[in-house]
């Protein structure tokens, strides 16, 4: 995949934020609409939406600087460089919930009316910035030969794993020496020792995606041209069924500016990177734990609270029309 669609000099149209700009204006678009059917004023909601993607952006960077501040502590010029990646999602729904709360403070609009009005567009459009992912081959997954056993736990295990069965096989880390694994297990079984155990190489699910070496995307040089697992099309496909559960909510008038659909986008998102997180390859850490486990576990947390509230609220005012 081309992780652009045209270049004219140096000037790259980029999918990855073609799917942002996309994402944009299909929030902006639908947010004026309900809010002017509301009573709003639609300017009003453009204008918060624009500082939430602002805010977005700042705090998707400090988290993931935060987290990696052993390289940003001794390369500040980086810390700017955003094309050269880093933005990490858990980051980015904290900054722009915190500038979308001040913004509607100072501006006198319910906070929760934001959340609930824009919530199942944020998370439509980060669905559409995994196809970006996929453009960039980056937030891919572990290779697919790799045993459920690896994958599955909450101590992450798959590094010091691929380490074992490089120095196993004698290879080094060079994509192009990774790429013989491929050849070496269909030449007949290939195991890996490993904490005690001996573990099969083969290939455990069929719909793996391979990377080349044309735009030496991340995933190739992390792993060659060994298939991965998709983890963009996996978080991808939940964002839009979860989209579509909020959008059912949205369209109910008692639902707005309660929370409870905000609190649903949290539960929904936080569920669905805590499951996707187990594959990726590349994911933050903070000790031994999984960063997006822990982000996870709070935005579940506030998410149950914002909905059972919201619940509450949304029964009261549909007491308060059949009275």
């Amino acid at each position: 995949m081309m992780p652009y669609l045209f270049k004219i000099g140096s000037f790259e149209l980029r999918v990855y934020s073609l799917m942002f700009i996309i994402g944009l204006i299909l929030t902006i678009y639908f947010a004026r609409r309900r809010a002017k059917s509301l009573g709003v004023k639609p300017e009003i909601i453009e204008n918060i939406i624009i500082v939430t993607f602002i805010c977005a952006l700042i705090g998707g960077r400090l988290y993931y600087v935060f987290l990696k501040w052993d390289f940003y502590g001794n390369h500040f010029s980086e810390i700017l460089a955003i094309w050269h990646g880093g933005l990490a999602i858990h980051g980015g729904v904290i900054g722009g919930a915190l500038g979308a709360a001040l913004y509607s403070w100072r501006l006198k609009m319910k906070t929760m009316f934001t959340g609930d009005i824009i919530a199942p567009f944020l998370l439509f459009s980060q669905g559409l910035g995994r196809m970006g992912n996929f453009a960039n081959g980056e937030a891919h997954g572990v290779p697919t030969i790799t045993p459920p056993d690896i994958i599955f736990r909450l101590k992450p295990a798959f590094t010091d794993f691929w380490n074992a069965a490089l120095s196993h096989l004698g290879l080094s880390g060079a994509p192009e020496n990774v790429s013989r694994i491929s050849g070496m297990i269909a030449e007949g079984t290939v195991t890996v020792p490993f904490e005690g155990k001996q573990y099969v190489l083969r290939e455990y699910v069929p719909w793996g995606i391979s990377f080349t070496s044309k735009y030496m995307p991340p995933a190739y040089m992390d792993f060659g041209t060994l298939p991965v697992h998709p983890t963009f099309f996996y978080e991808m496909i939940l964002n839009f069924i979860g989209a579509a559960v909020l959008y059912y909510f949205w369209r109910k008038d008692n639902w707005i500016s309660s929370g409870g659909i905000f609190g649903l986008y949290l539960i929904f998102y936080g569920l669905i990177r805590a499951f996707v997180t187990v594959f990726r390859a590349d994911d933050l850490m903070v000790g031994f734990l999984r960063a997006p486990h822990l982000a996870s576990l709070g935005f579940i947390a506030v998410g149950v609270f914002l909905l059972v509230r919201g619940i509450g609220i949304e029964r009261s005012r549909a007491a308060g029309v059949k009275a």
